[in-house]
């Protein structure tokens, strides 16, 4: 049988390109794998990037979530292709619920996102903050790129609605972070256990699939490897 085509979807405050270990891993094993590059605008256009890659996939797919690219993943992963999806300390919605609302729903007496006022419409993270709270287990000089290349986060992102929750027709697997200090692991439980989720755990940061991509891409060959 053929491997299905895995697709990646960055979160908030970053881009695709840090997915580039994640993606040597799967190509090794033989994996075909594509890389959305959502604008984070809205989650209507997020979810549409997503599909218009999916669309060009000739089998099944894995899709696969990194933070707000959950909420992208449980909205665009009814396609007919997507045959599991992937959560990587990633917010899993349920139809009719925003990142915005789960945001709210998390502990209050553990670490907050540093994130600023809106500017414009779009939010960024504290850059002074960005390496203890987003890429904690990152080198300084790898943490301030990212920090130095945010991606503007928009509220419509933030506060879009999804129409209809994928996880409640696909089988879904949760990598759980034990020391993300931007989406608390006790939210991540929570989050993982209301899907129905296969859990696996891993010390590490919010920036997991680039400090540990191969802690990410071998629970992505299990996922794989059951459809």
């Amino acid at each position: 049988m053929s491997k299905p085509t895995v697709v990646l979807v960055h979160g908030g405050f970053v881009d695709g390109a840090g997915w580039r270990a994640v993606y040597d891993e799967l190509t090794r094993d033989g994996f075909s794998v594509r890389v959305v590059q959502n604008s984070t605008r809205s989650l209507t256009e997020d979810a549409a990037a997503t599909r218009q890659i999916l669309d060009d996939i000739d089998g099944d797919a894995v899709l696969v979530g990194h933070s707000y690219g959950g909420a992208v993943i449980t909205e665009a992963g009814t396609h007919p292709t997507v045959k599991a999806l992937v959560y990587v300390t990633a917010f899993a919605p349920d139809t009719g619920e925003s990142v915005n609302q789960l945001i709210g729903s998390f502990p209050q007496d553990g670490p907050q996102p540093p994130i600023l006022p809106p500017d414009d419409g779009y939010l960024f993270l504290d850059r002074s903050q960005f390496h203890n709270s987003f890429a904690g287990d990152l080198s300084a000089a790898d943490a301030a790129f990212l920090a130095d290349s945010q991606v503007p986060w928009g509220l419509d992102a933030l506060g879009g609605t999804i129409g209809e929750a994928a996880w409640r027709t696909r089988p879904s697997w949760y990598l759980r972070v034990t020391e993300d200090r931007m989406i608390p692991p006790s939210a991540q439980a929570s989050m993982a256990d209301r899907i129905g989720a296969k859990v696996t755990e891993t010390p590490g940061s919010h920036a997991i699939y680039v400090s540990r991509p191969e802690v990410v891409a071998g629970l992505i060959r299990t996922a794989a490897e059951a459809v």
